[in-house]
């Protein structure tokens, strides 16, 4: 079946390079990517963007964010619903989210999708929803426990059934982390997530603090090796994938 794929960037964070396991001085910003799949039977989407609350400089995770050295921002033209409503997708018609892991910043948009059905791994929303494995991981339930009919996967799964999108399993970044291979009108693609920040990082694996560095490496290794010549990896938050020439359509044609 036809599967239309449309990558869409909803704000950026902002941190030091080291905390994206880069290397250089000072603040950098960087893309805050979501995914729509347009399918005969429905349109998903794949992660969500930044909360709505990232326009507020009043917001208090966004002051947390600050507290740490970090930030997010978001316009009005960023959010998930413009993006939405540039492609002509009227947002209560989502059927299905699947979020990569659980981050502000990829189950943010969720409050805007009310009647999408969440498609999650077991053991991430099994994360979220333990106080102290939330905590260690930077799991807050305020963004994505606002009662979507829920999903809950174990391990590899077809999202339509017929091959075009399958979720993948890539633990470590978070304890229930998945990313999703799409063959579509634009190509054979994996998208990454936060698996893997940059193309930078699958050679150095500088990877973050809180994560579980051995399943990482696991994971990353896995996801290379599903590549055929012709995949595109789209990482988690690579400036280089989203500047004058985007890797993935951002409009119709």
């Amino acid at each position: 079946m036809a599967l239309g794929l449309f990558g869409c960037v909803c704000g950026q964070f902002h941190t030091p390079p080291e905390g994206l396991g880069l290397s250089g001085d000072g603040m950098i910003a960087v893309p805050v990517p979501f995914y729509v799949l347009e399918h005969p039977d429905g349109v998903a989407l794949f992660d969500t963007g930044l909360p709505l609350g990232m326009m507020d400089e009043a917001d208090p995770y966004r002051g947390a964010l600050r507290a740490q050295g970090a930030d997010a921002t978001l316009t009005p033209e960023e959010t998930l619903t413009a993006h939405l409503e540039r492609l002509d997708i009227d947002p209560a018609r989502v059927r299905w989210v699947v979020c990569s892991h659980l981050h502000f910043d990829h189950a943010g948009g969720l409050a805007q999708l009310p009647n999408a059905t969440l498609v999650v791994q077991r053991r991430e929303w099994e994360a979220g929803m333990d106080r102290d494995v939330a905590r260690s991981y930077f799991l807050p339930r305020a963004y994505f426990d606002l009662g979507h009919k829920l999903k809950l996967v174990d391990g590899e799964h077809d999202l339509f059934g017929d091959g075009s999108a399958v979720l993948i399993p890539s633990f470590g970044h978070t304890p229930g982390h998945q990313s999703l291979r799409v063959r579509s009108e634009a190509g054979d693609h994996i998208l990454v997530g936060d698996a893997c920040y940059t193309c930078e990082v699958v050679e150095t694996r500088r990877f973050p603090a809180f994560a579980d560095h051995a399943a990482m490496n696991r994971s990353l290794d896995a996801l290379l090796a599903r590549r055929d010549p012709e995949t595109v990896m789209v990482f988690g938050h690579d400036p280089t994938q989203w500047g004058d020439t985007a890797v993935l359509p951002t409009a119709r044609a």
